[in-house]
Formats: structure tokens, C-alpha cells, sequence
């Protein structure tokens, strides 16, 4: 199914951010968020499962894709970013989507807005508020010089084949990784290290759907995706992608949408 998206361009101090938009015809909304190094066409296979009468919102992050930005990236400043977003759509009914980064940034949304989404998908995605917080913030620091010890071009594919078990994944994977170079994917990864702010007595306040591929080898976040589920019995559901990576949703487009139907079908109001 093909959806028709509308472009346009969110004026941020420093940047634009391209934004593609579907109208809502319900005041429901879904707004995705895309990981590290990619850009919102990530999502393109899953729109289709998106409820005809919901919004879309699909973005490329300051740095990332089609939105350009001259000066340094800053998680928080890309936090920022999202809420500038959402409050432009003003929406009673917000659902978030985030992949890896896209994931991280969508619970720093709800815990620094409690109440503001009414449910989140969470896809291959550290937890924020998990008790690895300090160790993943030293890999995070160290990222740097593994990077520059070899040719971009021979990291970036060699990332794309963790993040993508199907060659298409890897594919597209590959072509965003060399597209947006060394320096800015290392100053992005770094810059994530915002995002870990650990709490042993953190909840999520509303449904959560955790996706997360049963190849993903991106440091623990197998095992970090399953203790997020432990810690939330009553509102998260964990769904592992067989065959799945890191991008898992684009791996098992199948699957994933199944699950975002069955998720939406149960918790739209």
C-alpha cells in the first residue's frame, strides 16, 4: 500500500528539519523517529500499517538525511527538536516510534512529559533507565578512536552488516552510513550518551510495544529490551523479530507491522 506523505520543513535555531506528514482526520497521531545515521525512510514499509484515519509524522533528524545543520549535533538538542514537533501537531492522541536513537529520544519525551504520548513502540533500543548506564556511556566515550583506526567505508559497511540480516537492510544501511560520514556519526553516537540517565525506579506511565530483532548483537540491547518488559509487566509487551538485526522492522516488515496493528488495535481510544 502506498501512502502519499506531504514535505515539510520545521525551522529550528541552526537548522531545518524535513518533516513528512500525513493529515489526520481523527486528531490521532503517530510520530517516528528514525536511528542513528539513518533517515525516516527506515519506516517506509511500516506506514501502510498505520490506521487510515491517524497522522503521520516521519522526520529526519537534525544531521541525518535531508535535514542539513552546519554547526555540531546535541542530543538535546534534537530532544528539543521533538518537542517542537509535537507541539505543532496539537494532538490529543500521540503515539511515538523510535528506533535505537529514535527509541532513546522517545523515553526521554515521556519521562520529561509524563502523560504527553499515549503509548510508545520502542524498536531495538537501549533502555534510558537501565542499571548499564555508566558502562554504556565509557563504550559510548570510545567510539571515537575505533572509528578513525580504519577507512569510513570499510566501517560503514562493516556497521550495515549488524544493523541489517536481509541485503536490502544492509543496502540501505551502508548508503546512510557512508552518507553521513565519520565525523558527524561519531559525534552522534557520542552525543547519545545524554540520553542514559539511569533510574532503578523508573516506569512507564502508559502501553509500550517493544520490538526488538533476535539477531540484534548492538551491545545489550537484547537483553536490555527484555528487562524493560520485566520492569513494566502491566503495560509492556516485548515481540521478538526472528531472523531480525538491529533494524529489525526493515528486516521483518511483516512481522512488524502485524505487531504495530495488533498493538494499535488494542490501545487507540
Amino acid at each position: 500500500m502506498t501512502v502519499e506523505l506531504t514535505a515539510l520543513v520545521l525551522q529550528r535555531a541552526g537548522t531545518r528539519i524535513t518533516v513528512r506528514r500525513r493529515a489526520s482526520t481523527s486528531g490521532r497521531w503517530l510520530v517516528l523517529c528514525h536511528g542513528a545515521g539513518m533517515d525516516g525512510h527506515m519506516f517506509d514499509p511500516q506506514l501502510g500499517a498505520i490506521p487510515e484515519d491517524c497522522g503521520i509524522c516521519v522526520w529526519d533528524a537534525r544531521g541525518h538525511g535531508s535535514s542539513p545543520l552546519p554547526g555540531p549535533f546535541r542530543y538535546t538538542d534534537m530532544a528539543e527538536d521533538l518537542e517542537a514537533l509535537v507541539a505543532t501537531l496539537g494532538s490529543q492522541d500521540l503515539t511515538l516510534v523510535g528506533q535505537a536513537m529514535g527509541g532513546q529520544l522517545v523515553q526521554t519525551f515521556a519521562a520529561r512529559h509524563p502523560g504527553g504520548a499515549d503509548r510508545l513502540v520502542l524498536i531495538d533500543t537501549a533502555d534510558n533507565h537501565g542499571p548499564d548506564g555508566r558502562r554504556e556511556r565509557i563504550a559510548l566515550a570510545s567510539t571515537g578512536p575505533l572509528v578513525r583506526a580504519r577507512p569510513w567505508r570499510w566501517t560503514a559497511r562493516r556497521w550495515a552488516s549488524r544493523y541489517g540480516a536481509a541485503h536490502a537492510t544492509r543496502a540501505y544501511a551502508t548508503a546512510r552510513l557512508e552518507r553521513i560520514g565519520q565525523r558527524r556519526m561519531v559525534e552522534v553516537t557520542r552525543s547519545v550518551a545524554a540520553a542514559l540517565t539511569p533510574d532503578p525506579d523508573y516506569r512507564f506511565e502508559v502501553p509500550v510495544l517493544l520490538l526488538v530483532g533476535a539477531k540484534d548483537r548492538l551491545g545489550a540491547i537484547r537483553r536490555e529490551m527484555a528487562a524493560m518488559a520485566r520492569k513494566n509487566p502491566d503495560l509492556a509487551e516485548l515481540v521478538v523479530l526472528p531472523g531480525a538485526a538491529h533494524n529489525s522492522n526493515q528486516d521483518r516488515p511483516g512481522e512488524t507491522n502485524a505487531a504495530i496493528r495488533r498493538f494499535l488495535e488494542r490501545h487507540l481510544v
